[in-house]
């Protein structure tokens, strides 16, 4: 998936993809705790992804541990790039209602 510390508008990101946001804790720390829908405070960045992301409670937000869940490379990739290497996939009826 890719990953960027900007807030992206929803309504720019292609048909079939997914956008998620990462909370950072309320520590300072700045490690990213949480991926939800959406994030207003403690906002640290934006997902976006070919796949669906399993959300927990009631489909809203999933707890992350920055030690064992997240694993940032830095590599940079434009999503037209992402895109071609990694396909949009048929969505699910679910996934297609969980995404809204």
């Amino acid at each position: 998936m890719l990953f960027t510390n900007n807030r992206i508008d929803r309504a720019t990101v292609p048909d079939g993809m997914y956008l998620y946001e990462v909370r950072h804790d309320d520590y300072g720390r700045g490690e990213p705790c949480e991926i939800a829908k959406g994030i207003l405070v403690n906002h640290w960045g934006t997902l976006i992804t070919n796949r669906p992301i399993k959300l927990l409670a009631g489909n809203a937000y999933r707890v992350i541990d920055a030690e064992k869940d997240w694993n940032y490379n830095g590599t940079e990739t434009t999503l037209n790039e992402y895109m071609k290497k990694y396909p949009v996939q048929k969505r699910k009826q679910q996934d297609r209602d969980d995404a809204r």
